[in-house]
């Protein structure tokens, strides 16, 4: 098969203040209200809002950097004044703030990254003052997540990033990984692959890799799954192989095929990108039941309702 490429569509750690600046400004002719919100930035841009922040200073400074001065509406926060309120306030304090930032949330677990965005406080701080967010949670009643420092494989890793690549029909933002349908949070593959630029290089990378014969790779993983079905029958009359291979494909071949269609519905044309609730899934051209093949000349992409729809036809079923 055609080897299939795919790039990055953040801007590279490390990238120079006028390459920043250039994307500010871009993204600015894209935005059509006097003011320029955070919110509104992060949703068209190539680099996220914090990372401006960290760099500049503020939001404030981050325009006023990129000649936009006038398109920031609101007051002046200087990062002494937000350390110096911080400094002050007392353990109930802060512990109150947190419980207020999950109530407001509605959530039982908060991430650092939940935190910040919602508070004038930094994570960080509470970090720094109870010795881990894991104690700030314990002492703010809050429940621990069930991801929490877990032990995933670069697989589960990459099939995670994978799901909520294609909940959202494109490449997921750092934020995206702490919502639903992720399992992983953004800071456990920081925590992984060093940073989340670098987790989604290490996916990319992945991705890309030449396929050493695709049908073969498929045939094998075919001969596993029907030698452990002969073992639990207790060695019975094995079943008669009919495909070279199985019928569910990899995530990585499903990554493959999405990416291929651009994560659209090759029938109406819909994506998880512009149209809500849309649900992407992998289909056989040539049904598999009718002898196709489980490989990526053979799959398309159909939405779900394309697909129900294309199972109540003779001889096609969806996957």
């Amino acid at each position: 098969m055609n080897q299939i490429k795919f790039e990055l569509s953040r801007l590279a750690r490390g990238c120079s203040d006028n390459e920043v600046i250039e994307e500010i400004r871009r993204v600015s002719n894209l935005i059509n209200s006097p003011i320029m919100t955070r919110r509104a930035f992060d949703e068209l841009s190539k680099i996220h809002s914090t990372t401006l922040i960290r760099r500049f200073g503020s939001w404030e400074k981050t325009l006023i950097n990129a000649g936009l001065g006038n398109r920031y509406s609101g007051r002046s926060i200087t990062k002494k004044m937000i350390e110096q309120k911080a400094k002050h306030m007392t353990d109930a304090q802060l512990i109150s703030e947190l419980k207020n930032i999950a109530k407001k949330l509605n959530k039982k677990s908060i991430t650092q990254e939940d935190f910040n965005k919602n508070s004038s406080l930094s994570a960080a701080t509470l970090t720094r003052r109870f010795g881990s967010w894991k104690a700030a949670l314990e002492k703010a009643g809050l429940t621990i997540s069930t991801y929490y420092r877990r032990r995933y494989s670069d697989e589960e890793f990459f099939e995670n990033l994978l799901n909520v690549w294609t909940h959202h029909g494109r490449q997921p933002y750092y934020r995206n990984m702490n919502e639903p349908p992720s399992n992983i949070s953004a800071g456990g593959y920081e925590y992984r692959f060093g940073s989340w630029r670098k987790a989604l290089e290490a996916f990319i990378t992945y991705v890309n890799q030449e396929e050493d014969s695709s049908v073969e790779k498929e045939k094998r993983s075919h001969q596993a799954w029907s030698e452990s079905t002969l073992s639990e029958n207790n060695h019975k009359e094995p079943l008669k192989m009919t495909h070279k291979t199985p019928r569910s494909p990899s995530w990585r071949l499903r990554f493959l095929v999405f990416r291929r269609d651009n994560f659209k519905c090759c029938s109406c044309g819909r994506s998880p990108a512009n149209t809500g609730g849309v649900i992407l899934h992998i289909d056989h051209k040539k049904p598999w039941s009718d002898g196709g093949e489980t490989v990526i000349e053979n799959l398309q992409t159909l939405c779900e309702e394309c697909n129900i729809g294309k199972s109540n036809l003779p001889q096609h079923e969806k996957v």
